[in-house]
């Protein structure tokens, strides 16, 4: 029983660095603000 828990224990932390590491790609990414949003005029 304590082996499945430490196959369950380690496949959620690879689990969680997998969805952690995509995460960080798409707040890396930042399109251009449009025109109209911007406050210079």
């Amino acid at each position: 029983m304590k082996k499945l828990f430490s196959f369950i224990a380690a496949a959620s932390t690879l689990l969680a660095a997998l969805v952690a590491s995509s995460a960080c790609f798409f707040f890396m990414y930042q399109p251009e603000e449009p025109k109209s949003l911007s406050d210079e005029q």
